[in-house]
C-alpha cells in the first residue's frame, strides 16, 4: 500500500514537471491508474484504508479511474487555447482534488475536497468560457453549491456531537428517528451537487458557458460527487422507507427526472439538451441510492460510470459540431450525414448508448434499478419507465436533428475529424459498450 501511495506521489510530481508535454502527462496518468484499477476489478470486495485518511474500494477506484479518463480526454479534446500552461495546470489541479475527494475516508475530508473542486472549475469556466455570461454562470454555480455545503458541514458537526463519527467505511446501527435531524442536511448538499431537480439551474448555465474540457469534466466527474456521497452516507445511516421525507424525495426525483426528459425534447441548443439529459439521469441515481439494496447501489455505480463516459462523449460531439458550424442551434446543424458521415456514425453510437441500448453500461444499470424500484414501490415503475422512454426519444431527437435532412446553408462544409478526435470518440465508446461483454466473458 505504501508503494502504491509513493507511485501516486511520484506520478503527481512527474505530471507537474511535464506541463509543457501533454503526451507525457497523459501517459503518466494512464500508467499509474491502469495497474491501480486492475487490482480492484479483479478483487472487487477488497478495501484499503491508509491510517484512516485514504480509502480505496471498488466504488472509489471506479470513480478515480473515471476521473483520470475524463480529464485526460478533456485535455485531448481541447485544440487551440490561450494561456495553455495555466489551462493545463488548472485541469491537473482539479484532477488531483477530485482524486483526493474520491479517496477520502471521512465525510469531513470529502467535504473539504468537495468544495475545493469549485475553485479550479470556476476558473476554467470564467477564464476560457465563450460568452460574457460565463461570469454569471460561475456566480450561479458558486452560490448554489456553497449554500448547500453550509448544511453539509452542519450535518458533520451533528454527527460528531452525537458520537457517530464521520467515517465512511464503518457500518452503524444509528437508525433511530433522531437520524432525520441530520440526515436531510447531508442530502441537501448532495442533491445540489448532482444536481437533482429542482436544484439544477446552475448546471445549465455552467454547461452552456464552459469550454469543452470544462463541460466534459463537469458532466463526467463533478456531478458524481452527489451520488458518491449518498452511497457513502447510506453505508452509515439506515433509512426508513415509509418516512414522509423519504417518500417526498423519491417522488420529487421521479417527477423531476420525467420533467427533465420532456424538457430535452423542447431544447434548441445542443448543450442545453445534453445538460438536461444529465439531470434526468441523476434522478435515477437518487432512486438507486434510496433503494439501499446491494443491487441498487451496484446499478447506481454502473449508471454513474456509463453516464460519465456517455455525457463526456456527447459534449465532445457538440464541440466538434460547433467548431464547424459556429452554432449550437439544432436548426442550424442539419444534414451532418451528408457532409460528415464518420461524425454521423459516432453521433449515432453515442446517442444509442445514451438511450441505454445494449450492450451499454446504461442498460445494465437501468435493469438493476428497475428491479430495485419494483421491490420498493411497484407503482413508481410507470414513472421510471417514462423516464427511460423519453431518454430514448430525446437521444433519437438529438441524432436526427443534427445528422438527417439537407445541409443547412453550407454548414459542415469544413468538417474534418482529426486523429485526436477519433481517439477521443473511440476511447469513450469502447469502454462504455465493451465493459459488459468483457465481464460476461470473464
Amino acid at each position: 500500500m505504501k508503494l502504491m501511495v509513493m507511485l501516486w506521489l511520484m506520478s503527481a510530481v512527474f505530471v507537474l514537471m511535464t506541463v509543457l508535454q501533454r503526451e507525457l502527462v497523459l501517459m503518466s496518468l494512464f500508467l499509474v491508474m491502469s495497474f491501480t484499477g486492475l487490482y480492484f476489478f479483479v478483487m472487487p470486495d477488497k478495501l484499503w484504508v491508509l491510517h484512516g485518511v485514504v480509502m480505496w474500494d471498488f466504488l472509489s477506484v471506479s470513480m478515480v479511474l473515471l476521473s483520470v479518463f475524463v480529464v485526460t480526454m478533456g485535455v485531448l479534446a481541447t485544440k487551440v487555447v490561450v494561456r495553455q500552461k495555466m489551462f493545463l495546470f488548472l485541469n491537473l489541479f482539479l484532477l488531483v482534488i477530485v482524486l483526493l475527494a474520491f479517496s477520502a475516508s471521512s465525510f469531513f475530508l470529502f467535504f473539504f475536497f468537495f468544495e475545493s473542486s469549485l475553485v479550479p472549475l470556476i476558473l476554467i469556466i470564467v477564464g476560457w468560457g465563450f460568452q460574457p455570461e460565463r461570469l454569471q454562470a460561475g456566480g450561479y454555480m458558486l452560490i448554489y453549491t456553497v449554500f448547500g455545503s453550509l448544511f453539509f458541514i452542519l450535518g458533520i458537526c451533528f454527527m460528531y456531537l452525537n458520537g457517530v463519527g464521520d467515517c465512511m467505511v464503518s457500518s452503524s446501527s444509528f437508525c433511530t428517528k433522531s437520524v432525520w435531524s441530520f440526515w436531510w442536511v447531508f442530502l441537501f448538499g448532495f442533491l445540489i451537487k448532482m444536481p437533482c431537480y429542482p436544484f439544477h439551474l446552475w448546471l445549465l448555465k455552467a454547461h452552456v458557458e464552459a469550454p469543452v474540457a470544462g463541460s466534459m469534466v463537469l458532466a463526467g466527474v463533478v456531478l458524481k460527487f452527489g451520488g458518491y456521497g449518498m452511497i457513502r452516507l447510506f453505508n452509515v445511516v439506515n433509512v426508513f422507507y415509509y418516512d414522509p421525507l423519504f417518500c417526498l424525495i423519491v417522488v420529487v426525483s421521479l417527477l423531476g427526472g420525467f420533467y427533465s426528459s420532456v424538457m430535452c425534447l423542447c431544447q434548441s441548443d445542443l448543450k442545453c439538451l445534453v445538460a438536461y439529459s444529465s439531470v434526468s439521469h441523476m434522478s435515477m441515481v437518487v432512486l438507486g441510492c434510496f433503494s439501499n439494496f446491494v443491487l441498487g447501489l451496484e446499478g447506481v455505480t454502473w449508471l454513474m460510470l456509463g453516464h460519465g463516459l456517455c455525457s463526456s462523449g456527447l459534449f465532445m460531439l457538440v464541440s466538434v459540431i460547433y467548431s464547424s458550424s459556429e452554432s449550437r442551434m439544432l436548426l442550424m446543424n442539419k444534414g451532418g450525414l451528408v457532409k460528415a458521415p464518420f461524425l454521423g456514425v459516432v453521433g449515432f453510437l453515442l446517442c444509442v448508448s445514451n438511450m441505454a441500448a445494449p450492450p451499454s453500461l446504461n442498460l445494465l444499470a437501468e435493469i438493476c434499478l428497475y428491479i430495485c424500484i419494483k421491490s420498493m414501490y411497484f407503482y413508481m415503475m410507470a414513472f421510471f419507465g417514462l423516464i427511460s422512454f423519453f431518454s430514448a426519444a430525446y437521444s433519437l431527437y438529438l441524432f436526427t436533428s443534427c445528422f438527417h435532412g439537407s445541409p443547412s446553408g453550407g454548414l459542415f462544409s469544413s468538417m474534418s475529424v482529426s486523429h485526436s478526435d477519433l481517439v477521443v470518440f473511440l476511447a469513450h465508446w469502447i469502454p462504455l459498450n465493451m465493459s459488459v461483454l468483457v465481464s460476461l466473458l470473464c
